[in-house]
């Protein structure tokens, strides 16, 4: 009897562990709202509505770049110059060599009219005074692109080349902007590409200018999606009258729910916004959220599926019936059927 009460004794009853319970913050959901009272919103940057890459037609060493990165020049200002003595040796013996044939082709044309030679002979001089003309034409062109002119007016966007090097043909030397107008250049998500068409408006804010916000129209919509990226390419257009927008600024562009083309399946037209932060994917690739019960004690898991995203948020298109209590931080901890207790 002892030896068993001894061992009774020594028998130590193991607490059974229970999952620690954790703090969360969270929003009640005010069921689902319209899509439509509220505005899409995206990062973009701006870029010259036209970037032209100047270069020689011939090659040569560089004697000038008359031109600082930064500086505004005018249609049919030069802008660089390569040395032309090779052309201008090349040019002067053509036009040495079209004399000798016009000379030569007056006298046989004398000659013939005495018919003293036969026609093929005076013809012979006549083509040979053209051939040597066209020559000289062709190597006076040689001259002519031995300088670089800006086709357009525009800021010089940035200097590729400098005095004293070689340039090529087709070898950039120079990059001219047009900023009279630009373009700003949005990633749309691929959920969210078909909403809109060329035309729509957009407000576009720009922080460094203050925040005043500018009318412009989408004026391209890209049908390729960026490498490594499920975005496609916006385009708005902007005029840009003093010149104050300048290719790189950062701003945002705001789509106004007018521009969305209309959708057959009404359903499309209420929906769930909840906090972007609150949707997390797993290593399958799925979206969730975590919800709690009605006694908020303990927190549950659910799948969804987003949509749109909005300035207020991300659009929750199944998963929710827009009545739950959202758990919006402390989810990183939790798990399903979690114990919590709700921050006041």
């Amino acid at each position: 009897m002892a030896v068993l009460l001894n061992c009774g004794c020594g028998h130590k009853v193991q607490p059974k562990s229970t999952p620690d319970t954790i703090s969360v913050s969270s929003i009640q959901l005010g069921g689902v709202i319209p899509a439509t009272t509220d505005r899409l919103q995206y990062d973009g940057t701006i870029q010259a509505d036209k970037t032209i890459n100047l270069s020689f037609q011939v090659s040569g060493t560089i004697t000038s770049i008359p031109v600082q990165t930064g500086d505004y020049v005018l249609k049919g200002q030069k802008v660089a110059e390569i040395d032309e003595t090779v052309y201008r040796n090349q040019y002067n013996a053509q036009q040495a060599q079209a004399k000798l044939a016009e000379e030569n082709y007056n006298r046989t044309l004398e000659v013939f009219k005495k018919g003293s030679i036969a026609e093929i002979k005076m013809l012979q001089a006549r083509a040979d005074f053209d051939q040597a003309t066209s020559a000289a034409k062709a190597s006076y062109q040689n001259i002519v692109h031995t300088k670089l002119f800006a086709p357009v007016n525009g800021y010089i966007g940035d200097k590729k080349i400098e005095a004293g090097a070689t340039a090529s043909p087709g070898t950039p030397v120079v990059q001219l902007l047009d900023i009279r107008s630009v373009q700003v250049l949005v990633a749309i998500p691929e959920s969210e590409i078909n909403r809109y068409k060329v035309g729509n408006t957009a407000a576009v804010t720009v922080d460094a200018l203050g925040g005043e916000p500018l009318l412009g129209k989408v004026s391209e919509i890209g049908v390729l999606a960026q490498q490594n990226s499920a975005s496609y390419n916006v385009k708005v257009h902007l005029i840009n009258p003093v010149k104050a927008l300048k290719p790189g600024m950062l701003c945002k562009i705001t789509f106004t729910p007018d521009n969305h083309i209309a959708s057959t399946d009404s359903a499309s037209h209420q929906e769930i916004i909840v906090p972007a932060q609150a949707v997390q994917v797993d290593e399958k690739g799925n979206n969730f959220v975590f919800v709690a019960d009605e006694a908020g004690k303990k927190a549950f898991r659910r799948q969804v599926q987003t949509g749109a995203l909005y300035s207020s948020g991300i659009a929750i298109k199944s998963g929710l019936v827009g009545s739950e209590r959202l758990i919006t931080s402390g989810y990183q901890k939790l798990n399903d059927s979690t114990p919590i207790i709700l921050n006041k």
